[in-house]
């Protein structure tokens, strides 16, 4: 395999509803089997108790060079101002968001207060989408957002509207760990360009092979293949 592959949805730590092994170790030992040269990680703790504290232990075993820390804010618990903003944005190329894990609305007005503090720092945001209707109402919060939106969980229930989201704002990509529907890659590549597709498994809670094979054994060609592996993730990662 002569891809880069550049894995934009993993995770470690604690995970109350799976008991799984989902420490570092297995999340380096994944990449190394599958060859992914690098993965975008970040603690569980931050999606299931404290993002702050969270967001430190992200960032220590980003020691680790193959590890690109991904920061994450809950907007249950976000009482910071702008300023306290700055300071966690200055550490993260890329945030992530978990409405269904922590069960507030996609749309929320504290979600919407939270880009608004991050949005001068532009990092790229990864939001699960995982319900029908959920892109639909994310259109409205990210639709001024200036730096790159990903959709993650997105699905055959969502692809539909996904697309319909990516044809209006030319910033928004999707991310593929539960994009099992044959031929939507495809489908994608022929609407919006495959530079607007990111591979991402869910590891170590998901299995990386699966996902890993769904882009391999894809109808795309190998130059788009190499993109939605590795290349556009590194360029979003470089330019935001």
């Amino acid at each position: 395999m002569d891809f880069e592959i550049i894995d934009a949805n993993t995770l470690f730590g604690f995970d109350p509803s799976h008991r799984l092994d989902l420490s570092v170790e297995r999340l380096l030992r994944d990449m190394e089997r599958y060859k992914v040269t690098s993965s975008v990680t970040l603690s569980t703790m931050g999606i299931f108790n404290d993002y702050q504290k969270g967001n430190e232990a992200t960032m220590a075993v980003a020691a680790d060079k193959r590890l690109i820390p991904a920061g994450t804010i809950n907007p249950q618990t976000y009482f910071s101002s702008a300023d306290e903003i700055a300071r966690i944005a200055q550490n993260f190329r890329l945030f992530r968001f978990f409405p269904e894990e922590q069960g507030w609305p996609i749309d929320s007005v504290a979600f919407e207060l939270v880009l608004k503090h991050i949005a001068p720092f532009k990092p790229a945001v990864m939001v699960d989408a995982t319900y029908p209707g959920e892109p639909s109402r994310l259109m409205k919060i990210v639709r001024d957002y200036p730096g790159t939106v990903v959709l993650s969980s997105i699905s055959d229930n969502t692809l539909a509207e996904a697309l319909a989201l990516m044809l209006e704002l030319p910033n928004v990509v999707v991310e593929t760990h539960e994009l099992h529907v044959p031929g939507a890659l495809k489908l994608l590549s022929e609407r919006v360009g495959a530079h607007r597709i990111i591979f991402g498994s869910g590891a170590p809670r998901r299995s990386t092979a699966s996902s890993l094979n769904y882009v391999l054994n894809s109808e795309l060609s190998h130059a788009e293949k190499s993109l939605v592996l590795g290349g556009n993730m590194k360029q979003i990662l470089e330019g935001n």
